[in-house]
């Protein structure tokens, strides 16, 4: 079932539905116990935020092709599925979209050689569509920057003295690069001009920055109704932005000297670290750079040509990281 965020845009909803069904086609031939578990995080509800930018940003090009689309945009939702995948495992995240994440249902090591396994179909796929070996080359460079983001945590995680640069070159890897890399790709396939292509890497780049630092926030101050849960990151010793902020202002030093207590941390120390980064402004400083991102996406929405596809990005862009539900 494709999330209802969608039904605004029928066209692009149907073609998110036949890449939803190309996805659940490769999972499948996981066979059971996998199958059904990767299925049932598919099924419910995902926004697919890196396929619908792919599609749309194809829709800028003279020459888009369905089959050739829907296979790349299936290829970059799989890749995005692995990386899940084997987050979950580093997190010991318990759910995910209200549902059992798989490692909990299977063990560590058999949802790793999952999240390999669709690693592998999204270079099947990529291999499919791709007329070229820049292209290629593209995509290799675009998975080296997202694992480098997600090592750059390595430099941040339980780190009091992790700066805002630190945490905005992780994130440019591990989240922005994959909306980049999908929207750069639906305007090369469908052989949009140079200036476009360009426009869409850093139209896909800004979204990316805003989206994940709304994600950041909502650890913080999100509910049941967003599918994430609250603190994980805080408890795992994630370190993100508005703790990041939060550290910068702490005239007497109390949230460090909270944060360096030997861990577990209790409830009790995790709720006065929230209230204490509430108190520093952490959230505030947080969505004002959210903010930021998002207006240099819009800006940079204003310069494409005056499409259908360039109106259903002004609509979406406001909308979609509002990230409230």
């Amino acid at each position: 079932m494709i999330n209802s965020f969608w039904n605004r845009t029928p066209h692009l909803q149907q073609q998110l539905t036949a890449v939803q069904t190309l996805i659940l086609h490769q999972v499948d031939q996981l066979k059971a116990p996998l199958a059904p578990l990767i299925r049932q995080q598919i099924l419910n509800g995902g926004k697919m935020l890196r396929p619908a930018f792919l599609l749309i940003f194809s829709q800028f090009g003279p020459q888009p092709q369905e089959d050739q689309l829907i296979e790349a945009a299936a290829a970059m939702e799989i890749l995005h599925l692995a990386t899940l995948m084997h987050d979950d495992v580093i997190d010991n995240s318990p759910t995910r979209r209200h549902s059992a994440t798989v490692q909990t249902q299977v063990g560590d090591r058999n949802a790793i050689y999952a999240g390999d396994y669709l690693l592998t179909v999204y270079f099947e796929l990529i291999a499919r569509v791709t007329t070229n070996q820049a292209q290629i080359l593209q995509q290799a460079r675009g998975l080296q920057k997202i694992l480098q983001g997600e090592l750059d945590q390595l430099q941040i995680n339980a780190n009091v003295n992790a700066t805002v640069k630190m945490y905005l070159r992780e994130i440019a890897g591990k989240t922005a690069q994959l909306i980049e890399l999908s929207s750069q790709l639906g305007a090369t396939l469908a052989q949009a001009e140079p200036q476009i292509i360009h426009q869409a890497r850093f139209i896909g780049h800004n979204v990316g920055m805003a989206f994940q630092i709304q994600d950041d926030i909502l650890d913080y101050v999100g509910d049941e109704r967003t599918g994430k849960p609250q603190f994980e990151d805080l408890t795992n010793g994630v370190y993100t932005l508005p703790l990041i902020y939060a550290l910068q202002t702490d005239p007497n030093g109390h949230l460090r000297q909270l944060l360096q207590t030997t861990p577990p941390l209790t409830a009790m120390q995790i709720q006065q670290i929230v209230h204490q980064v509430i108190l520093n402004g952490g959230i505030t400083a947080a969505q004002h750079l959210a903010h930021k991102y998002t207006h240099k996406a819009q800006a940079l929405i204003e310069q494409l040509p005056p499409t259908h596809a360039q109106k259903l990005l002004q609509v979406l862009i406001p909308y979609l990281l509002q990230r409230q539900v």
